[in-house]
Parts: structure tokens; C-alpha cells; sequence
């Protein structure tokens, strides 16, 4: 066996000798920028925290009229990937889209809606929360008379009602093309003065409840529950620095 300065050959072997060169910094470093992005994406969207939930809605082309009127359900839910975190909903029986993804804008305070149709794939809408704290959205790109070139979405009755506006173009102006007036199933749900228990996660009303170690935790939606159950650690971490953080703005 022979020392060449820190390296030492012998056979088939090749040795590094010398001090340990440690390199999590630089792995933990990505992980850090996720866990970053994740937490901005959820500040961001916290305005809609009040959609999380399941609902039962009523659409109606004409505002009055049962002709061509039909009935759907929607469930919202937080979605959790590596980077970004943005609230889905699944609808059943809608004409126009059969799923819609929010998540943030390529702008400051901008928002896009990714809705799913079964004829045209994903279309999505730009838009921002108005200055009566309607979501108005428009189609990035071109659409078909029937179908929606703007997407309005308002809370009324204290939360327990959501209103979804569909509009067609109409030369310059848009025209209404479909209402959708959505109930909460279960008023108390993610309203309140209801449930008591708060979501580790997103900080909203919990209504699913998690067993670890002992302790019981809450969460507003399936998505928070199994961001969870992935990492229960690093969510209880997140947690506990946030509850830290809003007891130190209590008492400065």
C-alpha cells in the first residue's frame, strides 16, 4: 500500500484520508427554499382559506329561472407539491369545468384559475381580488361562445354561501352565461363561532382529526392531512414557530 499526500492506493482500493468534508449544507439549502416558497404560497392564498370545504350548488343560466337549471357539488381542498401549495376543487355534474386549481400569479398580488373541461383540457384565468373582495378572473386566451371567458367567485351570508359567475364574451363587454349559487355543507364547517379545533397547517377550522404520538391534531382538508402524514415533524415545527410568532406579536 502506497501514500500519495492525502490519497492511499492499495489493490482495487481507493481511500480519500484527511478531514471530513461535509456537504448537507448544501442539500439542505434546496429543502429550505421549498419550505419558503410553500409557506409564501400559503400566506397568499390564506384570503381563501373560507372555500376550503364541501358544497352543494344550484346553477342557473337565467337568474329566476329553473329552465336549463342543474344541481353539482364541489369539495376544496389545500394541495401540497414539493414547491407551491394552492387550493383545487372537484365538481361533479358542472357543464363547464370539472375541476379548478388557484394558486398565485406570475405577479404580485395576481392569482391564476386552471379550470379542467373535458372537451378543451385546462384553461386558465388571470385575475385579482377586488375592491369588494370579488375574485374576478379572465381567460388567458381565446374561448368559445359557450363557454366561460370570465369566472367571478364571491362569499355572501357570512361564508355559508358561495357564488360563482360564469361570463361569455360579448364583442368588447362579457355577457352572463351561468350562475352557480353553492350552500356549505354543515354550516358550522370552517365558519366562525363552529368547530374550535384549528389546522396545523393552514391555520383554518379543523374538522379532520389525526392521532401521533399521542396527541390529537385537526385539519381543515384531506390535502392538510396528508401534507401531514408525510412529514409530521416538519409540520409541527412549522406549526410551533408560528403559534411562537403570534404569541410574541401578542406580547412584545
Amino acid at each position: 500500500m502506497k501514500r500519495f499526500g492525502g490519497w492511499v492506493l492499495g489493490g482495487a482500493c481507493l481511500l480519500l484520508l484527511g478531514p471530513t468534508v461535509r456537504l448537507s449544507g448544501a442539500a439542505d439549502k434546496p429543502a429550505a427554499e421549498k419550505q419558503e416558497s410553500v409557506a409564501a404560497d400559503k400566506k397568499a392564498l390564506a384570503p381563501f382559506q373560507p372555500y376550503i370545504g364541501e358544497w352543494k350548488g344550484v346553477g342557473q343560466p337565467r337568474r329566476g329561472s329553473s329552465q336549463g337549471a342543474w344541481s353539482e357539488e364541489a369539495g376544496w381542498a389545500w394541495h401540497f407539491t414539493d414547491k407551491h401549495a394552492e387550493l383545487t376543487a372537484q365538481i361533479s355534474h358542472d357543464p363547464y369545468f370539472s375541476s379548478l386549481r388557484l394558486q398565485l400569479g406570475d405577479q404580485p398580488e395576481r392569482l391564476r384559475l386552471i379550470g379542467t373541461t373535458d372537451r378543451k383540457g385546462e384553461v386558465p384565468f388571470d385575475g385579482a381580488i377586488g375592491a369588494d373582495g370579488q375574485l374576478v378572473l379572465t381567460a388567458a386566451g381565446e374561448t368559445k361562445p359557450d363557454q366561460p371567458a370570465r369566472v367571478s367567485m364571491r362569499l355572501v351570508a357570512g361564508g355559508d354561501r358561495l357564488v360563482v359567475l360564469y361570463e361569455r364574451r360579448s364583442g368588447e363587454q362579457f355577457a352572463r352565461l351561468a350562475e352557480v349559487g353553492y350552500t356549505r355543507k354543515g354550516s358550522s364547517f370552517a365558519v366562525a363561532g363552529g368547530d374550535p379545533h384549528e389546522c396545523i397547517v393552514t391555520g383554518g377550522h379543523g374538522t379532520i382529526a389525526v392521532d401521533y404520538k399521542g396527541q390529537t391534531y385537526y385539519f381543515c382538508c384531506t390535502g392538510c392531512r396528508d401534507l401531514f402524514k408525510q412529514d409530521p415533524e416538519a409540520v409541527l415545527a412549522e406549526y410551533r414557530e408560528r403559534k411562537a410568532k403570534e404569541q410574541a406579536a401578542k406580547n412584545p
